[in-house]
């Protein structure tokens, strides 16, 4: 039997490691309101400690949304904040930790010692009814890289590297802590290789929900998601609009059609309005979506060429499109340009697009016309729109990283 999925939107937290970019409270309640509307039924609203993150978790607590969403919060392994999450009223939480020693020491310690000397938070946690989960920061490193720090993809070394990974996770497993998010915080991870951790770690503890948190460095977020999910992994991570750090996560909208459309998983989730919603958090964040973005740009349902429109049009087939338009919420429009064929042009008058009277080469020529009449404004846009862009932000030079 399949287990049960659960989309987990982290766009209000992850979304906010975009450089330059944050939510107000009011904001997060919108955004959160129509994540429920979708269908969306387990949140990430912001991290323990951000007096404003936390005054957004406790308003969505006494909403409508609290009765059937999970409503959760990131917490940074320091010490102040465990302190703050038990005295809170955060109920859901997502627990950091570092997996690998160059992470660990951007938070002053290194994996064995958090292991050996500081579980008692986690211990206090738990005991305190806390609902916890571990996000395995930095994994997809400690599972690729070898004793010289260089990455090493020979399945044999990944699956020793498993090894060493269980044995960071058997101390919270043994405190009652069973959900485990597999973090690939660089991107690194190819969807083979999550297959191959998914596959053993879920074997290996059935009674653990797991998940995947995967960055698309490479474009390979959605595809790493899919992997895990095959795989045993119920927790998918994802967020809207690449918002996050560098080009961000999985994306919701992806996700969410890619089970639905090439897996067949139900998941109650309305597609034309997380299209809507991606528009929503564009307005919100300025942050244009591209109109190529797969399953909610604006352009993927304009036609121009014979072999789509034929179908459409002369065969009212949608073979075309793997996400009918109608699912996705997104009219389909048809642009007259240099592909546009004296056959197309025949069928559009039969079916009463255009007028019959209506000369082929007139409409080519004048959407042609057009075409280099914008072209100008556009690309003027653009500039504007980057230089205004980068002028909104406050920034310093960083320095040369060392070799």
């Amino acid at each position: 039997m399949e287990k049960n999925i659960k989309i987990v939107d982290v766009t209000l937290r992850e979304g906010e490691q975009t450089p330059g970019l944050f939510f107000s409270p009011e904001e997060k309640l919108q955004l959160a309101a129509q994540l429920y509307d979708a269908g969306i039924r387990h949140i990430e609203t912001g991290v323990v400690g951000i007096e404003s993150d936390e005054c957004a978790y406790r308003e969505m607590r006494s909403r409508e949304i609290a009765g059937t969403a999970e409503i959760s919060m990131t917490l940074l392994p320091c010490e102040p904040l465990f302190e703050r999450a038990l005295a809170s009223y955060v109920t859901n939480l997502n627990l950091v930790i570092p997996v690998t020693d160059c992470l660990a020491a951007t938070f002053g310690f290194t994996v064995d010692a958090f292991l050996e000397q500081r579980m008692h938070w986690i211990d206090q946690l738990c005991r305190s009814g806390k609902q916890l989960r571990v996000a395995l920061a930095d994994a997809s490193r400690a599972l690729l890289l070898d004793e010289r720090q260089q990455l090493n993809r020979d399945p044999a070394h990944i699956t020793g590297n498993i090894a060493s990974l269980e044995k960071v996770i058997t101390p919270f497993l043994e405190r009652g802590v069973t959900g485990f998010i597999l973090t690939d915080t660089a991107g690194l991870l190819l969807p083979e290789e999550v297959a191959l951790v998914m596959q053993r770690l879920a074997a290996g503890y059935p009674e653990v929900e797991w998940g995947g948190h995967f960055h698309n460095d490479f474009g390979l977020a959605a595809a790493n998601t899919l992997a895990a999910s095959r795989h045993g992994a119920t927790l998918l991570q994802c967020s809207f609009n690449s918002l996050g750090e560098r080009c961000g996560i999985a994306s919701t909208a992806e996700i969410v059609a890619g089970l639905q459309y090439l897996y067949g998983r139900e998941l109650g989730i309305d597609l034309g309005k997380i299209r809507r919603l991606a528009y929503a958090i564009e307005d919100i964040t300025a942050i244009v979506v591209s109109e190529r973005q797969p399953v909610v740009g604006r352009g993927l349902y304009w036609y121009e060429t014979a072999t789509p429109l034929l179908t459409l049009i002369g065969h009212r087939s949608s073979m075309f499109e793997t996400i009918p338009a109608e699912s996705a919420g997104s009219p389909r429009e048809i642009v007259i340009g240099k592909h546009s064929s004296r056959r197309l042009f025949k069928l559009y008058q039969q079916e009463r697009l255009v007028a019959s009277d209506h000369d082929i080469e007139a409409y080519k020529n004048n959407a042609c016309k057009l075409r280099e009449e914008n072209l100008p404004v556009l690309r003027s846009i653009i500039r504007c729109y980057h230089a205004a862009a980068k002028a909104s932000h406050l920034m310093l030079t960083s320095p040369t990283p060392e070799p």
